[in-house]
């Protein structure tokens, strides 16, 4: 990844932070309107945010943690937050190994391209793929790293979405307890997060969630 590459997506990142503390701070402005919206219609909500959540990861597009998240970190709390978001996560990158294993690159590039598919492949570890995969689960995001396993390895899928589970686990808590957090707290969190994020880009030139 060339520099420009690298400044283009720290910029991507810090976007998706500052849109991330404003949601938060919308939704803790409008909390009990969104609470009682969200919680009048009971499980349906609650399964309309882990289908959006996995519908995100699919498409490619970050609006769980910048939109999902910090809403339902003040409606529901950050635990059940937390495992709303680790359940869409699983469930979306099921969805893109999936296409990845069954329909192949053709289908996959037509959705994402193949550039960054390619730039991950490369990273696929040879041996102890389980705990590798855990491992990048935290520097790749679900989605890419979804389609790439999918297409390049022969990790069978129970065993890749159990190594997601894993790997998602501590940034599904993270988020959601950073959006309970005051606006000063919240900050300060998600620029370490995003301090993180900028280290992973530059080392290692793949994309990371904030």
């Amino acid at each position: 990844m060339n520099r420009n590459s690298v400044f283009a997506q720290i910029g991507t990142l810090v976007l998706i932070a500052s849109l991330f503390v404003g949601v938060s701070f919308l939704a803790h402005v409008y909390q009990s309107d969104i609470s009682y919206l969200l919680h009048t219609r009971g499980w349906v909500s609650i399964a309309g945010f882990i289908l959006l959540t996995a519908i995100f990861v699919v498409f490619v597009i970050p609006l769980d943690v910048v939109l999902l998240i910090p809403i339902g970190a003040v409606v529901w709390g950050p635990v059940p937050t937390a495992i709303m978001s680790i359940t869409g996560w699983t469930i979306g990158a099921a969805v893109a190994f999936g296409i990845g294993r069954w329909f192949g690159e053709s289908v996959v590039g037509m959705l994402i391209g193949t550039t960054r598919i390619h730039a991950i492949e490369r990273r696929i570890p040879k041996t102890n793929l389980f705990w590798g995969v855990v491992a990048l689960r935290m520097l790749v995001s679900v989605d890419i790293l979804s389609y790439a396993l999918g297409i390049f390895s022969t990790m069978p899928l129970g065993r890749y979405l159990l190594a997601t589970a894993i790997g998602v686990l501590p940034f599904g808590f993270y988020f959601a307890y950073a959006g309970t957090l005051p606006l000063a707290y919240q900050v300060l969190a998600l620029a370490l997060a995003l301090s993180l994020a900028m280290v992973a880009l530059v080392q290692y030139g793949i994309r990371r969630e904030p």
